[in-house]
């Protein structure tokens, strides 16, 4: 391919990032926040569609600072024509497809191979997921952030994990902009002080079909192709004071009286519970339940059966969804090695 330029292991293309004091205002407002003049912006994106290869047709500039606890990636989206700007459905987690987003992949342990996944639309919506084995058969087909890839926990994109951490967009007359505040103890990472991450961005324009990347990629690639993926150089994050507990507990009783001849008796029924999150270190992360209600999670969609094959119905118990990819196997032919599906470790 004349004129494409991949970012393998032996030329990855680099983002700096520079240590602040004073952290940005949480508004969209990237140009007109002091703090991030301290930053270098990356820029140069290229088409992955509809033009591989070519250079995007808007310029797009991610800028990233870290100050105590928390990381900073402000994303600057020109845009010559700010009023075709598409915007759509703004709940956690729904497909950005058919509107102008922008998604960024944090290879934190930097394996080239697992990852955390932030996006977000011109409307401000939040989404996120784990990348695991660089998205498995999902890492080079389709478009990452169209929230139809994995509903539930397992296979390679893990769209039921979400993460505590803030995004704020606005739109002007330049285009539209966004800033990210992702506290590190949202996320796992190596006990060091410096810290090298894996990283890349994507921009989608989407009255022109266009899907554009800051580390190029191939056309039957996706965001999810960690081993293509770019770097952040001089990133340091906080070792050893990134405790972060989480409980979630409940309580559920029932009260009922009986009348019968002997009179009326009253019974009274009850269960307590919860699901415990402990962040033992950096890197190392414990996940406990006690009595778990599974009535205490989101109800399954409805679904229609009017064919032989079984139904499936997604993970949503929130102990099962840390790092659940990882617990999937991949079934596959014994001749041809054609995928047969998968099966969760985890019923």
């Amino acid at each position: 391919m004349a004129g494409f330029e991949l970012s393998g292991p032996g030329s990855p293309k680099v983002v700096d990032a520079a240590p602040v004091e004073q952290p940005p205002v949480l508004d969209g407002n990237v140009l007109g926040d002091p703090a991030w003049a301290a930053a270098a912006p990356a820029t140069g994106f290229r088409q992955n569609a509809p033009d591989e290869g070519q250079p995007a047709t808007e310029r797009t500039e991610v800028r990233i600072i870290f100050g105590e606890g928390t990381l900073y990636v402000g994303v600057v989206c020109y845009d010559r024509e700010p009023s075709a700007i598409i915007m759509n459905d703004s709940r956690r987690d729904s497909s950005m497809a058919d509107a102008d987003s922008f998604m960024m992949v944090l290879d934190t342990f930097l394996d080239r191979q697992n990852g955390f996944v932030f996006g977000t639309t011109a409307a401000g919506q939040e989404y996120d997921g784990q990348v695991i084995n660089e998205g498995g058969d999902r890492g080079g087909f389709g478009q990452a952030g169209d929230g139809g890839f994995s509903r539930g926990s397992g296979g390679g994109f893990n769209l039921n994990w979400d993460g505590a951490w803030q995004v704020r967009t606005a739109v002007s007359d330049i285009g539209w902009s966004a800033e990210f505040a992702i506290p590190f103890r949202t996320i796992r990472y190596p006990a060091r002080d410096t810290q090298s991450w894996g990283v890349n961005f994507q921009r989608n324009i989407r009255r022109r079909n266009e899907t554009a990347y800051w580390a190029p990629l191939p056309r039957q690639y996706n965001l999810y192709r960690l081993s293509l993926a770019g770097q952040i150089a001089g990133l340091a994050a906080p070792v050893g004071g990134t405790s972060n507990l989480q409980f979630t507990p409940y309580v559920v009783g029932e009260v009922g009286s009986r009348s019968g001849a002997s009179g009326g008796r009253a019974t009274a029924v009850g269960a307590a519970g919860g699901d415990l999150k402990y962040s033992v270190t950096s890197g190392l992360t414990l996940d406990a339940t006690y009595n778990t209600d599974f009535a205490q999670v989101e109800v399954d969609d409805q679904q229609i059966n009017l064919d032989r094959f079984n139904l499936f119905f997604p993970e949503k118990r929130p102990f099962f969804l840390e790092n659940a990819g990882a617990f999937s196997v991949r079934n596959t032919g014994p001749a041809s090695g054609r995928n047969m599906g998968q099966t969760d470790l985890f019923f």
